[in-house]
């Protein structure tokens, strides 16, 4: 007898659409029942030899969209211990599986009674909301994380939609490609598309969704499994479909030397409108109002105006009313791009309060800090429905204090290939109670803020926390870290510190690395762990280096008993902590015995074991046991190690040199194409964030 493998099968590694037959896998004879709980399984002859693989069929999809089923092999990875003050003793039949089984799917000569739902696909845009389409294409991009990545490829296909309200055009995607940015220095892999909207009606404001095909699992649709629009987490975005130009643009000069509020011009040419400078950014932002009215139609809007500023210094005044926007925001940026850093915005020295207006687009400038505690960015935004973008500028704290509320309430803040000048980092982020702040860095240099929802390709990042809600903000959900660099020598916080339930939408850590170097001495990243008694799921943690200091993760260390998991691949670790019943003398605590057992790891190296032990057992935190292809004890012979465990110094170079021992990532497993170097993740690619040698 035969059966049909579909693609992304464990049994062997097929291309994109191919279809093939092997020998059907022999039924386990031991293995009865598979547990509600998904990772145990009930083998009652367990004192003979352990029957292996176990054949499981589960639903998927292929790199059309079309959904198949997939013929996957999972092993018995060890007997179950009891639990503290019993754990020498192993129990009568229970067996940790080497992963999940889920409710859905078919076990070969076992009784299926799992629970446990397949694992949500997470993501996030690396578009901002409120995009001006100018042409009959736009590119739409969308990162993706997911705990059945494989073959170079997070899912097996995304699917594009864009709708006008009575006409939607789709376009599937089955490969990932990488971006680069200047700023950062570092690339992102993902899937990306030009969508065509010559269907589309003009002028309208389209609904941009996509629909996430994993490998295996269930297909995620953004409009209805992802937060209602508009929101910092992952939702649809909305598109100004401008494929005609009949839109209109209008533009405007600010000079305020040269420039006059009584003289100057807006134009749809901008050679006119240069000619006529205005002084004051209020002032063209007025008349660009009147401009859109008169020639465009649209009334009390100056969205899709240009306010070019001349190369020099410029404060503003107030310009929140003369600036709103309706369909896209208004944007303020250089005349010139080449003069990026010497075409300066400040907040001249004064703060100003709901001061901008609740769409705002600043790009190729240079944004400089000149008072010690004043308000330089505030719509007075108390929600998501306002959006600052930021993108290529530099921001510049010219050498003075920090201070949180510099840009203070400005809703949804996404930047994109934003980097630090000579006066130093002015921490733009913050994370008052009172204030709405959210942000999204892509391609950044360190400037993600305080207050980062999500963080894709950032290079010199100091430290991630994620934050509780508040009625300005909403819980932080499916949060999607990928391609990172952070980097901290003074914390005496965790670098990167979650503590939070994490529910079905998940939290995907993919691709980064994290050193700890100086006097930083916490956690390098502590995630749900510490006495934390939150429950957690849908974790995806793959193809990482972190370096200096230990990982804490997933601990049941208190009097709390709560469901933790993960899915961890190919990632190098200096330590790893998983803290459980018998560090805490509770029994009750083997909520997360799926991480000590490694259920749905594999291929990880921790370079000096855990915190308290080397080897595996109920009593060390490096679990209970080695998941397929885990190394401790490794010397990873980095380029240069400028963490605690090298010269201390920081900022070092993480990529393994020629010959080390690293290992390798089995053929077709990598979760993505390319690693946050840009190096294409191919045959004996290295595991954590850097995949081959520099």
């Amino acid at each position: 007898m035969q059966m049909t493998i579909g693609i992304g099968t464990q049994l062997g590694q097929t291309g994109v659409g191919d279809i093939r037959t092997v020998p059907e896998v022999t039924p386990p004879t031991g293995v009865t029942e598979i547990l509600s709980d998904g990772w145990r399984a009930i083998y009652p002859d367990i004192a003979g030899e352990i029957a292996d693989p176990i054949a499981v069929e589960r639903q998927g999809f292929d790199g059309s969209g079309a959904q198949v089923m997939h013929m996957e092999t999972i092993t018995i990875s060890a007997r179950v211990r009891a639990p503290y003050p019993n754990h020498a003793t192993l129990t009568d039949g229970d067996v940790a599986l080497s992963d999940y089984v889920f409710a859905a799917d078919t076990v070969a000569g076992a009784t299926n009674t799992s629970t446990r739902a397949y694992p949500k696909p997470i993501a996030m845009w690396l578009n901002h909301d409120r995009e001006h389409a100018t042409g009959p294409t736009h590119r739409l991009r969308l990162a993706v994380a997911h705990a059945f990545a494989r073959q170079g490829r997070s899912v097996a296909a995304v699917q594009f939609i864009a709708s006008d309200g009575v006409t939607s055009v789709a376009q599937t995607v089955s490969a990932m490609t990488k971006i680069s940015f200047d700023a950062s220095g570092l690339h992102v892999p993902h899937f990306a598309t030009d969508m065509d909207l010559s269907l589309l009606t003009q002028g309208a404001v389209l609904t941009i969704d996509a629909v996430i095909y994993p490998w295996v699992g269930e297909a995620f649709t953004i409009s209805l499994h992802a937060d209602p629009y508009p929101s910092p987490n992952l939702t649809t975005l909305r598109l100004l479909n401008d494929r005609s130009g009949a839109y209109g643009t209008a533009f405007a000069y600010v000079d305020p030397t040269a420039g006059d509020d009584g003289a100057g011009v807006v134009s749809a040419n901008p050679a006119t409108a240069a000619a006529l400078p205005f002084a004051s950014i209020a002032a063209a932002s007025t008349e660009i109002r009147a401009f859109n009215s008169t020639t465009y139609g649209r009334v009390n809007d100056a969205g899709g105006g240009v306010i070019r500023l001349v190369e020099g210094v410029h404060s503003f005044s107030p310009f929140k009313s003369q600036g709103s926007s309706v369909d896209v925001p208004l944007i303020v940026e250089a005349a010139d791009p080449a003069t990026r850093e010497t075409t300066v915005l400040t907040d001249g020295g004064s703060s100003k309060f709901n001061a901008i207006p609740t769409l705002l687009k600043i790009r190729n400038l240079t944004l400089r800090k000149t008072g010690a505690s004043v308000v330089f960015l505030d719509s007075a935004a108390s929600s998501a429905s306002s959006l600052f973008v930021a993108e290529n500028c530099i921001w510049d704290a010219n050498n003075t204090n920090y201070y949180g509320a510099w840009v203070y309430r400005v809703g949804r803040f996404f930047q994109r290939n934003c980097s630090i000048g000579a006066g130093g980092d002015p921490q733009q982020g913050n994370f008052f109670s009172t204030e709405a702040t959210m942000v999204t860095a892509i391609g950044c240099e360190r400037c993600a803020g305080s207050i980062t929802y999500q963080a894709a390709g950032c290079s010199d990042l100091p430290e991630f926390t994620w934050r509780d809600a508040t009625t300005a903000r909403p819980e932080m959900t499916g949060i999607f870290l990928g391609w990172n660099k952070f980097s901290n020598g003074t914390t005496t916080n965790p670098i990167i510190s979650v503590s939070a339930p994490i529910g079905p939408r998940g939290l995907a850590f993919v691709g980064n690395v994290v050193e700890s170097w100086g006097t930083s001495s916490n956690a390098a990243i502590r995630l749900n762990a510490d006495s934390d008694a939150n429950p957690a799921e849908n974790i995806v943690v793959q193809h990482n280096t972190v370096v200096g200091e230990r990982v804490n993760l997933l601990y049941l260390d208190g009097a709390v008993n709560v469901a933790k998991s993960a899915h961890v691949k190919f990632n190098l670790f200096e330590r790893l902590n998983m803290k459980s019943d018998v560090f805490a003398s509770q029994s009750g605590n083997t909520g997360n015995w799926p991480v000590r057992y490694k259920v749905g790891w594999s291929f990880n190296a921790m370079l000096n074991g855990s915190n308290n032990a080397t080897d595996y057992g109920p009593a060390s935190w490096l679990g209970e046991i080695g998941s397929t292809g885990e190394v401790t004890g490794l010397q990873p012979d980095f380029v240069a190690d400028q963490s605690h465990q090298g010269t201390n110094t920081g900022n070092g170079d993480y990529a393994p040199n020629a010959g080390t021992a690293v290992p390798v990532i089995p053929l077709g497993a990598a979760a993505y194409s390319f690693d946050l170097m840009g190096n294409s993740i191919g045959t004996a690619a290295y595991i954590g964030a850097i995949a081959t040698p520099a």
